[in-house]
């Protein structure tokens, strides 16, 4: 892997930040709006701009900046101040932190169409290449074994069905 000083200096300038400190620089300008900074001027930059024709501001957050609902598993890997989460220091987390977090449910770029399509693919190959074999078995090599008398029913205990329970009268 290349190291975010390196990608960094691969970048137009007009893409890297000028006179930052390399551990809050952020690298791509396509991935999902963030807030950094501290939240009283994130507070201030969300509610009014960011909302849709129609959509109102949820009375429930009392204030609160009422963030895209999109996953951080979106967000470029480096340029981050805690790379592992990928935040910088002092931004303000999502309300649904816990679903959209590096740590909730994987985001996966497959549609379910295509996953259900690729599925049904993958086996019914797999369910005629076993046609293909079984139909394709080679005969076996010896005879099979045979038992006189029926099997050897008498020697095995008699009849093949189950016996009627003895019931014991006292």
């Amino acid at each position: 892997m290349f190291r975010p000083a390196l990608l960094r200096t691969a970048l137009p300038v007009s893409k890297r930040a000028v006179n930052a400190s390399p551990m809050i620089v952020r690298m791509a300008s396509n991935s999902p709006i963030t807030t950094s900074g501290t939240p009283d001027v994130a507070e201030t930059s969300y509610i009014p701009n960011r909302l849709t024709p129609g959509e109102e501001i949820d009375p429930q957050l009392n204030g609160y900046p009422q963030l895209p609902y999109v996953s951080i598993q979106a967000r470029e890997p480096f340029g981050w101040w805690d790379r592992q989460e990928r935040k910088n220091f002092g931004e303000v987390m999502h309300e649904e932190e816990d679903a959209i977090g590096m740590w909730g449910p994987d985001v996966h770029k497959t549609s379910p169409q295509s996953a259900l399509f690729q599925l049904s693919v993958a086996f019914s190959l797999i369910g005629l290449a076993s046609y293909v074999l079984i139909k394709n078995r080679p005969e076996r090599p010896v005879a099979q074994r045979t038992y006189p008398y029926n099997g050897l029913e008498k020697e095995l205990g008699g009849q093949a069905y189950a016996r009627p329970e003895e019931v014991d009268e006292e």
